[in-house]
């Protein structure tokens, strides 16, 4: 994918969450998804010391709340939290939510791009992200940046929204034939613009649908030893595809 695509598809992506951050804020509820649990049991046993959490493309800073709700997953251990993402909308709406928790920060900065801590971080997640990056080596420099925040012993975990597999996929589907600067030519398999709201709406998003075998691709260089993979969230459980990365040999999945 040449470098104009990539520019006009992230660009695509910053106008829906400048124009829609508060829409999107109140459909991201701070209960999380189902497959966080997991995450998060097996984080806690890493460690004795505080959780250190480092949170990529956090959005409003649902899964800070989240492990401030659910101590017993944490084992009732502290946990210092940092959350990253581009979107200065969100990010307000984070802070507005989380207003006065001193162990809990989040910065407006690019997760493809920003200086990351290295050996640092207990837990390093990428929750609902993968699908906004455009290009399969982009994607894949990011995971190796986040790799390398994970300290010894530590875990990152990431998820792959398997929405093409969703029977309503079709119907959200729109032409790229509209968008300026996409060159259909440099797309890949996988990269779909998608329709954000009723059927009527002009909001858009560029999602890529990163499936299993393309998941393996991007994790069979990381400098981690392969966690259990499984599936959960939404109807049926299938709307997520999680992969868990160990460190230096970091509990596994019960």
């Amino acid at each position: 994918m040449d470098t104009p695509t990539q520019a006009a598809l992230r660009r695509i992506n910053r106008d829906f969450y400048s124009r829609h951050a508060a829409d999107f804020d109140r459909t991201r509820h701070p209960g999380g998804w189902p497959g966080w649990r997991r995450v998060v049991e097996t984080a806690a046993q890493t460690t004795n010391r505080p959780l250190r959490v480092l949170d990529l493309g956090c959005g409003n800073g649902r899964f800070a709340l989240f492990l401030e709700h659910n101590s017993q997953l944490r084992q009732d251990r502290p946990f210092v939290y940092h959350g990253i993402d581009l979107s200065s909308e969100l990010i307000d709406h984070a802070r507005a939510a989380r207003a006065g928790l001193d162990h809990i920060r989040f910065e407006v900065n690019d997760i493809e791009n920003c200086t990351l801590d290295e050996a640092t971080y207990d837990l390093v997640t990428l929750f609902g992200v993968l699908h906004h990056i455009p290009g399969f080596d982009t994607r894949r420099r990011t995971l190796e940046r986040a790799a390398s925040a994970v300290a010894p012993g530590g875990l990152l975990a990431l998820t792959c929204w398997q929405f093409a597999d969703d029977p309503g996929f079709e119907r959200r589907r729109l032409d790229w034939a509209s968008e300026a600067g996409v060159d259909p030519a440099e797309l890949e398999p996988g990269d779909h613009l998608l329709r954000w709201g009723p059927a009527d709406s002009q909001a858009r998003r560029y999602c890529h649908h990163t499936d299993e075998p393309e998941l393996d691709r991007l994790a069979c260089r990381l400098p981690l030893a392969e966690v259990a993979p499984y599936c959960s969230d939404g109807p049926g459980g299938r709307q997520n595809l999680y992969w868990l990365g160990a460190r230096d040999g970091a509990a596994t999945l019960s």
